[in-house]
């Protein structure tokens, strides 16, 4: 699949640009985008570089995260253009969704981040005293001892998942490098509208405590919602929750 507009005959409300993770495609959430264009948006699914349909690409490009970027940045030139959007993401694919903002804050309305690639799951030490815990719905207690045991088994997990796909390794380590994370901070900084962020309770490939504590220190208007039950992927592994907590928001977002 290479590109998917899906529509129907009620009025546009708002675009909602969907951006897939690592590994994954487009189509991975065409269930929550059949419930969205029942509602009456306009929902955007693709396939990044490299992925789904596009996966050959790999035998003769070496793609890094700012292709991703420039990928989702010229399909928005091109598709979007100047009209005002919602844009949502998954793992790394909430990365790119993050760096998306800084370019596009005028016509950014709302953000919708699933399990999200942030500069937090590199780095946990630069989250300790830094970051404001008091709204965390996950026991910090447990999170401190995932900064001193388990951070190299989660580590570990991440390139344990992508031990099939071997040709995304490389895309796994430039988006850790310092000029992705840096494109990553600045969309953060830059966000200052309603912003929903689901987290897997039982996420081992993006921490659920230090990705929520770090976003819940730099966007305002930040709601966290946790997925319980879910893993890194709420959603397959918790659909209905996900549709819940994705409908809630942009109600909200929309009255």
């Amino acid at each position: 699949m290479n590109k998917k507009t899906i529509t129907t005959s009620k009025p546009l409300v708002k675009d909602i640009i969907f951006i897939h993770g690592i590994t994954s495609f487009g189509a991975s959430h065409i269930e929550i985008c059949k419930v969205l264009t029942k509602l009456g948006y306009n929902f955007h699914l693709f396939d990044l570089p490299g992925h789904g349909t596009k996966r050959k690409e790999w035998e003769t490009h070496k793609f890094t995260f700012n292709d991703m970027l420039n990928f989702v940045n010229n399909y928005i030139d091109t598709n979007i253009k100047n009209r005002p959007f919602i844009i949502m993401g998954h793992s790394m694919g909430g990365g790119i969704t993050l760096a998306t903002c800084a370019k596009y804050k005028s016509q950014i309305k709302a953000v919708i981040l699933e399990c999200p690639l942030t500069p937090a799951v590199y780095n946990h030490t630069e989250d300790k005293g830094k970051v404001n815990f008091k709204d965390v719905k996950i026991n910090l207690a447990k999170y401190r001892r995932m900064l001193k045991d388990n951070w190299r088994k989660l580590r570990a997990n991440m390139f344990k998942w992508l031990s099939k796909d071997r040709c995304f390794a490389p895309l796994l380590i430039n988006i850790g490098q310092s000029d992705a994370l840096d494109k990553i901070r600045k969309g953060v900084n830059s966000i200052d509208v309603p912003t929903l962020l689901i987290v897997g309770e039982k996420d081992k490939v993006i921490p659920p405590m230090a990705t929520s504590a770090y976003l819940q220190d730099h966007i305002n208007t930040l709601t966290t919602q946790i997925a319980i039950g879910s893993g890194h992927n709420p959603f397959a592994d918790t659909p209905q929750q996900y549709k819940e907590f994705v409908t809630d928001f942009l109600s909200k977002v929309n009255s």
